[in-house]
């Protein structure tokens, strides 16, 4: 038999500013306890430690939003999770790495008895200018899913989760003691993401047919305004899509993730502006299912929101 228990939204203790903070939850009639630290690194890291204990198994019901990579390595127990948007399930076991790519979720947990683990929370700008190929590789998923599950497999880096557990410092050596095996995880993991990629575009060499379909690939997302997915540009222009990212990034030095964001952008900015369409339908004319992703979409890109264009219209009132 289980107890099921809901959690409140988890976005305020993982966003909170403060350096550190502990969240516990202690359930009724003693059947037991979680335990989850809070360690700001950096701006853009975040750290948890988390342990679990209890004489049943507990099921947790959770949402949160919080846009960036989330890895997270297991060191004891079974854990199960039931992705409630995505209608996905998931079992880690011990000594298992999770990395996913989370907008939002609305999850279910299971824990069995006795777990423990921990997690690292990288925010987009930090990935940005350090790993910018996880997001070119994943780029309409992550713009379109509310999260994204990369890699869910044993760890290779189980040792330095384990250091950074149980670390045997305080103070400021503690400190500097769990950054380093932090980025350590953080930079094994991230490389051994991009890597596979790498290696294939090392063996890529491009014919004169290649180069057309790549300039005509080029010509439909600057041109067409149908703003395809990487799937469907690839068939269009009949190019594989390895050759299509590789060849973007040697003939425009963009990839073409980035440019269909960047003509899409474009186009929306000049519809706020000039047409009669609302946001909703602008969104759907670039592609966007949900208007609550465009709207972020152009808030990163831009740095305004979308309605401030609409008051700009001659007609507004």
């Amino acid at each position: 038999m289980s107890y099921n228990f809901t959690q409140e939204d988890m976005s305020d203790f993982i966003d909170s500013v403060s350096t550190e903070n502990d969240y516990v939850i202690n359930f009724p009639k003693d059947i037991g306890s979680i335990k989850s630290q809070k360690k700001v690194i950096s701006k853009d890291i975040i750290f948890f430690k988390s342990r679990f204990t209890s004489k049943k198994n507990i099921q947790i019901q959770s949402t949160q939003k919080v846009n960036g990579l989330y890895i997270g390595i297991l060191l004891d127990g079974v854990v199960n999770y039931k992705d409630n948007l995505l209608k996905e399930n998931i079992t880690l076991k011990k000594n298992d790495i999770k990395i996913s790519y989370i907008n939002e979720f609305n999850m279910t947990t299971i824990l069995n008895n006795h777990s423990q683990g921990i997690g690292l929370l990288i925010k987009n700008d930090f990935l940005e200018k350090n790993f910018s190929d996880i997001f070119e590789s994943h780029s309409k998923a992550i713009q379109e899913l509310p999260s994204l599950t990369l890699k869910n497999e044993t760890s290779k880096n189980i040792h330095l989760a384990k250091e950074l557990f149980n670390s045997p410092f305080k103070g400021n050596l503690h400190n500097i003691y769990i950054q380093s095996k932090i980025l350590e995880i953080i930079y094994n993991e991230c490389i051994d993401l991009t890597s596979h990629n790498k290696n294939i575009n090392q063996k890529i060499k491009l014919s004169q047919e290649d180069i057309f379909a790549l300039n005509k690939a080029k010509d439909i997302i600057m041109y067409t305004k149908e703003y395809p997915d990487i799937n469907t540009l690839s068939k269009k222009v009949a190019i594989n899509e390895f050759k299509l990212k590789y060849g973007f990034k040697k003939l425009f030095n963009t990839t073409p993730g980035s440019m269909i964001l960047k003509y899409k952008m474009l186009y929306a900015k000049e519809l706020l502006k000039s047409s009669e369409f609302s946001i909703y339908e602008i969104s759907n004319f670039v592609g966007y299912k949900y208007q609550q992703n465009f709207t972020n979409a152009f808030i990163k890109y831009f740095g305004i929101k979308p309605k401030e264009l609409i008051k700009q219209r001659k007609y507004y009132f």
